[in-house]
């Protein structure tokens, strides 16, 4: 084979793609159902593909926003158990005939700083 007869088949070649028949040329018309085959086993491995990245990403989000509820649960826990000691304090001191309560104000400052 020359060099000329390699252009023309290369030449022939891209004019079949484009024209849409080069798979006809090379005869793979018999290898029709292989093709189909392995274009929706493509496309099935994208699309699983796609749905465990999603899930992945969910579980993230999901893991994040647990742990958020996590902390504002030992936050309100400790917030009850402050409650509870305080209280009982209060309760301990009026039966010792204390006159000292829980502040029902929040604190201030008095004088220059």
């Amino acid at each position: 084979m020359s060099a000329k007869d390699i252009w023309t088949a290369v030449k022939n070649s891209l004019k079949a793609l484009r024209k849409g028949e080069f798979l006809l040329r090379i005869r793979a018309d018999k290898l029709y159902l292989h093709i189909l085959y392995l274009f929706v086993l493509a496309w099935l491995t994208i699309m699983v593909s796609l749905k465990v990245d999603k899930t992945l990403t969910r579980e993230g989000q999901n893991k994040a926003a647990l742990e958020q509820l996590r902390i504002h649960h030992a936050e309100k826990e400790a917030d009850l158990v402050r409650i509870q000691s305080a209280s009982a304090t209060e309760k301990r001191l009026q039966e010792m005939g204390s006159e000292l309560r829980l502040p029902s104000q929040p604190a201030y400052r008095t004088g220059k700083k």
